[in-house]
């Protein structure tokens, strides 16, 4: 990104969190005492700069700013070590950013406009999970394979005609499966669709959101128990190749 991009893309996110308003949202007490350079505000900051720009690493932020004279004015620092970085990092409650995360998410939601995205579909959630690898010997409470460690954002959108904004987000260690975390991410909204993929599959959650009205759209496994009811005809032009009423599952308990 170029110098008046980068500034301006910081400037606008930063109109919706200012100093004043991030110490109030984390409310944590002495949490910048005896700090004057690398605040968590400032921590913040670069955490975005370094999304914005793709850099994969602290020693990449660090040689980024180093290079980046207009960041060094914005920021008001002119370097930072990756160790310092990294231990900023080790300090910081991932707790303190939910926070945030939610207070932006509701800002979002207040201007939303409940415009759907199709006629009569109503609301569009889409939920899906990313999985981020970890260094198994930093982090062993993370372990998900015998020489892997990783954590997995489980993550839900709202789509609109007008708009594509986190509704929620979930972080958990990578050995928790997709479908352990279908009662916190599905609601009960009869205005409202699902889509999630075959990760979410769940047969005795899917009973539960039938009976309680919710809508939802997934893939099914390939070995998946399927008894037809009926048939209707289908319209390949729209993109719909097979339209049945089905019984999923065997039925055993």
């Amino acid at each position: 990104m170029d110098k008046n991009t980068t500034e301006s893309t910081i400037n606008e996110l930063f109109k919706e969190i200012d100093p004043i308003t991030f110490s109030k949202l984390i409310n944590v007490i002495d949490v910048d005492k005896y700090i004057k350079k690398l605040t968590v505000y400032k921590f913040l900051q670069l955490c975005i700069i370094a999304q914005l720009n793709e850099l994969e690493s602290l020693t990449k932020l660090a040689k980024h700013l180093k290079d980046k004279e207009e960041l060094q004015t914005y920021l008001e620092f002119d370097a930072i070590s990756t160790s310092q970085l990294s231990r900023k990092l080790g300090q910081l409650s991932p707790q303190l950013f939910e926070k945030v995360f939610k207070y932006l998410v509701l800002k979002i939601q207040g201007q939303m406009k409940n415009a759907p995205i199709i006629r009569n579909i109503g609301r569009l959630l889409v939920i899906d999970s990313t999985t981020m690898s970890m260094s198994l010997s930093q982090y062993p409470w993370a372990t998900f394979r015998k020489t892997k460690a990783g954590v997995r954002l489980h993550l839900k959108v709202v789509v609109t005609k007008d708009i594509t904004v986190p509704d929620q987000g979930i972080i958990l260690p990578a050995k928790h499966a997709d479908r352990t975390q279908m009662d916190e991410l599905i609601e009960i909204d009869p205005n409202a669709i699902y889509l999630f993929d075959r990760g979410y599959v769940d047969y005795k959650q899917f009973d539960r959101l039938c009976r309680e009205g919710v809508r939802f759209i997934t893939r099914l496994k390939k070995n998946a128990e399927i008894e037809v009811l009926s048939e209707r005809i289908s319209n390949p032009e729209r993109l719909i190749y097979r339209d049945q009423i089905v019984i999923l599952g065997n039925g055993l308990v």
